[in-house]
């Protein structure tokens, strides 16, 4: 398996304070990978640590077998970054902003640059001054930016500020189309978890400095609990009931019952029956998915 991302027992001491504590991670070649944490759990601190800006007090990062501390130029060769919002020149047009920016990679060239504008569907604006962008544009022009060195890295530190619902959906695609269409790795922070669930293959949830979970989102575990949810009549009965002959708990929550079941061994019509047949009226019956928001929260409010 190919990691174009390896941190290494990576840790940050600021004065006294540990920022971050041995963290480590590999990223693959081609993944969407999902930073996330609370405000202050070091999200920011270790972006800066990937790509070269602030120094690495213990631990190594390395970025496609490119250690950032003792070949700093090699491995970031193979990076683009968009920190929040891109940092463009507003007096010149789309186009001007893509040249200057080439004008700093011998690699770049007219062919390349017309193929990124192309890919960010800009072509009909790109002669227009940036000043004129609407965020979702502007978003979409710091993607063709970063990405004139090819880079074999992208990182998008909170990319959907500011973005409206279409524009956050055209910025989903954008990610989803550079990692599992052309390889590229894509590292994104984002306080957004609904977003991050769709965006992203894998996630790691950072608390106070310490990795405390990897999850893969793409991943079916057929052992997990399914949630599900009964509206039905009375409830106080089918509560009873469900305990009784299954030895299932349940609450209430927000007038309706709640209960779990092994994904593996589903028994609903069997429920359904049971309920039936003691005279219980069910109006309603469906699974609760159980959010990345609901784990984030379960996570880190400990």
């Amino acid at each position: 398996m190919e990691f174009n991302v390896e941190i290494n027992h990576l840790s940050k001491t600021i004065g006294k304070k540990k920022i971050i504590k041995d963290l480590s991670l590999n990223i693959k070649k081609g993944e969407v990978f999902g930073l996330l944490g609370p405000n202050g759990a070091g999200k920011t601190t270790t972006i800066r640590m990937i790509v070269g800006l602030i120094g690495i007090t213990t631990g190594s990062v390395k970025i496609c077998g490119h250690d950032v501390q003792t070949n700093h130029k090699e491995a970031l060769e193979n990076v683009g970054a968009i920190v929040e919002n891109p940092e463009m020149y507003p007096f010149l047009s789309g186009l001007e902003n893509l040249k200057y920016f080439s004008r700093m990679d011998s690699n770049s060239s007219t062919e390349k640059i017309n193929e990124l504008i192309e890919f960010v569907n800009l072509k009909s604006k790109i002669n227009d001054k940036v000043k004129t962008y609407s965020l979702g544009m502007r978003q979409r022009l710091g993607i063709a930016q970063s990405l004139l060195n090819n880079p074999k890295v992208l990182i998008l530190d909170e990319p959907t500020n500011g973005l409206d619902p279409a524009g956050i959906k055209e910025l989903r695609q954008y990610v989803q189309t550079l990692a599992h269409e052309k390889g590229v790795t894509v590292i994104v922070s984002s306080h957004l978890l609904s977003e991050i669930e769709l965006m992203c293959d894998r996630v790691a949830i950072i608390k106070e400095g310490e990795l405390i979970a990897t999850e893969n989102l793409k991943e079916k575990n057929e052992d997990k609990l399914k949630h599900y949810q009964i509206r039905v009549s009375p409830s106080d009965k089918a509560q009873e009931l469900l305990f009784k002959e299954y030895q299932l708990t349940s609450e209430f929550i927000e007038g309706l019952l709640e209960f779990q079941l092994p994904v593996s061994n589903l028994d609903i019509p069997e429920i359904v029956r049971l309920f039936v047949e003691n005279n219980l009226a069910i109006y309603s019956i469906e699974p609760k998915e159980n959010s990345l928001e609901d784990r984030f929260m379960n996570l880190t409010m400990k």
